[in-house]
């Protein structure tokens, strides 16, 4: 009889064992990340630009304690452009990566028919929404000078078969290979001595607020220059620092999606470029201030094709809610 007891004891405490692990979530397995496909990302995204445009977070399936970021700012859902929205234009680009969950996105935000530069990022766990940053670019003049048009913003914006294009296996680089290609784009520009720590299409430009500052035909000075031609010259060395760099990548249409700030001490007054000649810094690059950005690189035959970034300004060295200081 005693025997019995026992077993019967031990039978009850594993038993217990296995229930608390089912119902109680820390001893619960981890919430996949990866368990939603592009179809998926996509529709999220979708379903975040309805929401918007309705002013209600209850459209978006999210978690409980999903975070919201818009232009560097931790609020709540609900906050900022949820209350000032006034729908979407029709430029979209979508890159999906559902190795990670996530999915990066460019479009033009619409409050009160003012036009904004757009870009986010999504997190999907579980099939709910964990995590939303924004930046929403509202210029008071988008196209940087130079550019051949100052006019530039979310007019400009067009769609580009290039973001569209699946590339064929036997042309894709692999993942690894294409953080590299990204990153060896900021680590060229952070610094600046002409060597470039990536590869460049010929044919490579870049657009910045809808604006072409890189291999324009209808633009003035160095933004008529393709990338690669600008980045030798060493004419970004006011940028002092390209940090806290993460990426989302899309290894069926070869496109990263980046989020870096551009920090610009503001301390450079005199400068050489890399063939010798002498220059001035002039405003706004003599103060200090930071560039939040994303950027996405379109990648073929292992070179970088096209760039298009979404950039904000704000205060000099301002943190990331996402990014944890390092110790």
């Amino acid at each position: 009889m005693r025997r019995k007891v026992v077993a019967f004891c031990a039978l009850a405490v594993l038993l217990c064992v296995f229930l608390s692990g089912l119902l109680n979530p820390a001893n619960a397995a981890p919430a996949k990340a990866g368990d939603c496909d592009r179809a998926c990302l996509d529709g999220f995204v979708d379903q975040y630009m309805a929401a918007v445009a309705a002013h209600d977070p209850s459209k978006l399936p999210h978690s409980a304690n999903a975070r919201y970021t818009e232009n560097n700012v931790e609020m709540k859902l609900g906050e900022g452009l949820w209350q000032t929205s006034d729908g979407w234009g029709s430029y979209k680009v979508y890159t999906d990566d559902p190795e990670a969950g996530q999915v990066g996105f460019l479009g033009v935000a619409n409050e009160d028919s003012h036009l904004s530069c757009f870009a986010a990022r999504l997190k999907v766990v579980d099939k709910k929404v964990t995590e939303v940053e924004v930046i929403v670019a509202r210029p008071d003049r988008p196209g940087p000078a130079g550019s051949g048009n100052l006019t530039g913003g979310p007019d400009n914006l067009k769609d580009k078969p290039l973001f569209s294009e699946e590339e064929p296996a036997d042309k894709r680089v692999s993942r690894e290979k294409l953080i590299q290609l990204a990153d060896g784009y900021f680590s060229t520009i952070q610094q600046n001595t002409g060597e470039i720590k990536t590869s460049f299409d010929p044919d490579c430009q870049r657009m910045e607020n809808g604006s072409v500052t890189a291999n324009n035909p209808n633009g003035t000075g160095v933004a008529k220059m393709g990338c690669e031609a600008q980045l030798k010259t060493g004419l970004l060395v006011f940028v002092t620092r390209c940090r806290d760099r993460r990426y989302i990548v899309d290894e069926q249409k070869q496109m990263v999606f980046a989020a870096t700030f551009f920090d610009h001490a503001g301390n450079v007054r005199d400068f050489k470029l890399v063939d010798g000649s002498e220059h001035k810094m002039g405003p706004p690059f003599d103060r200090p201030y930071t560039f939040l950005i994303f950027e996405l690189f379109k990648i073929k035959d292992g070179k970088i094709r096209q760039i298009e970034a979404v950039l904000d300004t704000v205060p000099y060295y301002m943190p990331s809610p996402w990014v944890k200081p390092a110790k």
